[in-house]
């Protein structure tokens, strides 16, 4: 099953939150096909004291995900999305390009905000932390 990984499961990872650390095992194992958004790596790098080698220590986690660039087709979908759903629902810009990018890629949103998500057709957005056993 391929899942675009929401930047909050990253951080939880980082953070050392054991769910977060399982959804990745599962990737780096070939369980899950892991594709995360060019937003996602902006995130997670943006951390206001990021040293040398914390850097180095999350672009080699990041290196398990195909990296899913936001191209003009993952673009114009969300800006789709958000001409949709900004209004009505409050999707904000970010969370337009994470969705996109699931749902040019055919994937499943693993995220921990699902309630960001889960009026948007056609996509299918999971809390994988509330599907382990």
């Amino acid at each position: 099953m391929k899942v675009v990984v929401d930047t909050n499961i990253i951080i939880d990872h980082l953070r050392g939150v054991p769910q977060a650390a399982n959804v990745l095992k599962e990737i780096e194992d070939g369980s899950l096909e892991g594709l995360i958004s060019t937003i996602t790596i902006m995130e997670t790098t943006a951390a206001p004291k990021m040293t040398e080698e914390r850097l180095a220590a999350v672009s080699e986690l990041l290196a398990i995900f195909e990296h899913c660039p936001v191209d003009s087709r993952t673009a114009t979908v969300a800006g789709s999305l958000l001409a949709k759903y900004r209004r009505s629902h409050g999707l904000e810009p970010i969370d337009a390009l994470i969705a996109a990018t699931a749902k040019v890629n055919e994937a499943v949103l693993f995220t921990l905000n699902t309630r960001h998500f889960k009026y948007i057709d056609g996509l299918i957005a999971v809390n994988p932390y509330d599907v382990e056993e």
